[in-house]
């Protein structure tokens, strides 16, 4: 039982990193910005900016702040409930 709920501990920094990068893709689609769009905002190519979002990548606080200032909202909005 009580590796179950270790495991269950373990899951959750992943769990809200998911999280943090739908938010990311829903304010750039909101926006109406294109993954292309916004990898040569950020001089990442359009295959590197694809494997932030789909978790390939991990996201660096520095490359968060990036995003954020790219996207024009305040990083902490990423993070709301989380």
């Amino acid at each position: 039982m009580k590796k179950a709920i270790n495991d269950m501990e373990k899951e959750k920094p992943q769990a809200k990193a998911a999280k943090i990068l739908q938010r990311i893709i829903k304010k750039r689609l909101e926006l109406g910005i294109t993954q292309k769009e916004l990898a040569i905002e950020l001089y990442l190519s359009s295959n590197g900016y694809f494997k932030i979002e789909k978790g390939y990548t991990s996201l660096s606080v520095l490359r968060l702040l990036e995003i954020a200032k790219a996207l024009k909202v305040n990083p902490c909005d990423f993070f709301e409930d989380l």
